[in-house]
């Protein structure tokens, strides 16, 4: 049966001819149901919008195979690929066909449901096939899209939920490329519509909501509404207070991950509704940037929540001491921003699944769980 997203032939005829959006500003994926016999339609409609069509559908098959006949023979599997081929009226009418208007290409995959089992398979039984597809009924939200960026993408990878709600008003600096996941062809572009895409390139029909404009007070309501988790790593100090007192408002958790000594929060207000913001360690929201007269003024305020400036590592502390005067911006790596989406996947991921998590903030540093001995130090 065709998912309700799915375009036939003719939908998606019009839809080149008409698209919501030029490719060039395009994240959403498009899933086209051919019929038999239709491929060869479907190539001459691609080529003169310039659209790379490609058939790796032999990279699949296989895999689905071993999904559906883990303990079959190769000959037991071959007669099952070619019995599934034969069923849907032949190769071109097997699967979906999936348009990636910003690559200009389209791309011949299995059915969303076979996907799905295929692209989860190697995740049992860390998560079994019972979770997986509850965890397919949750809403996480991810504000600010830098270390966030990381940790959404790892959570549409393990397919920690069925909805992403993206929000991030920020666009692609060069300097962002030291840690984050994409290149230089994307400079001076959205991060929210960059890392939807990117999320599409792995799950065509993973559901994403965008906030291209960020989390503002007018969009708060919307972008929290529904939400079983939220993912806070934006920048703005008012709008993170904010965003605290909605969600325990709401019941909804909160973890952040700082890439910062492996710094992690869990603000879990569905169980501790009278936890305090930011567990306490800070007494409101904090001023915004343009109140205090130095960089590393800011800084300091900001490490606050982080458990105080003498908690950020020795390196942090001296780069941040010359922010505005040596240095044009403050440190950040990409091995430490992986390990907080690595940190954050792993909490959520848990809370998702409905166990109780205790509140919890400090560090996990790799530092003091690896430390040099002198002689080493170079």
């Amino acid at each position: 049966m065709r998912a309700r997203t799915d375009l036939d032939l003719e939908g998606f005829q019009a839809a080149l001819q008409a698209p919501e959006e030029p490719p060039g500003a395009s994240w959403r994926a498009e899933s086209v149901a051919l019929e038999p016999g239709q491929e060869a339609e479907l190539r001459a409609l691609c080529a003169p919008a310039g659209i790379q069509v490609t058939d790796p559908l032999d990279h699949q098959l296989p895999d689905l195979a071993a999904v559906r006949l883990p303990a079959g023979s190769p000959e037991e599997r071959e007669r099952w690929m070619a019995q599934a081929l034969e069923t849907a009226g032949g190769r071109d009418a097997y699967g979906r066909w999936v348009h990636l208007p910003w690559r200009r290409m389209m791309v011949h995959l299995l059915a969303p449901e076979d996907y799905f089992d295929v692209v989860t398979d190697r995740n049992r039984d860390k998560i079994n096939r019972e979770e997986q597809r509850l965890l397919r009924s949750r809403r996480v939200g991810v504000a600010g899209l830098s270390v966030g960026g990381e940790a959404a993408f790892t959570l549409a990878q393990e397919h920690l939920c069925g909805t992403l709600v993206l929000a991030d008003f920020d666009a692609l600096d060069l300097s962002n490329l030291n840690r984050l996941g994409t290149g230089v062809h994307a400079l001076g572009q959205n991060k929210a519509v960059l890392l939807a895409r990117r999320i599409a390139e792995v799950d065509p029909w993973l559901e994403v909501v965008l906030h291209p404009e960020g989390v503002t007070g007018e969009s708060l309501d919307a972008f929290m509404d529904g939400l079983d988790l939220l993912v806070e790593e934006c920048d703005g100090l008012a709008m993170k207070w904010t965003m605290r007192e909605e969600a325990r408002r709401r019941g909804i958790d909160i973890i952040f991950a700082g890439d910062e000594r492996g710094f992690l929060s869990l603000e879990p207000y569905g169980a501790h509704p009278d936890l305090l913001p930011f567990h306490g360690l800070l007494d409101g929201p904090q001023p915004p940037r343009s109140s205090f007269d130095s960089p590393l003024a800011f800084m300091k305020e900001l490490t606050v929540w982080l458990g105080g400036w003498d908690a950020i590592s020795d390196r942090s502390r001296n780069s941040l001491a010359r922010l505005g005067t040596e240095l044009g911006g403050y440190p950040q790596l990409a091995s430490e921003a992986r390990y907080a989406a690595g940190q954050l996947g792993h909490v959520a991921r848990r809370l998702l699944l409905g166990e109780r998590l205790p509140p919890f903030v400090g560090h996990l540093d790799l530092d003091e769980l690896l430390p040099t001995t002198p002689q080493e130090h170079l």
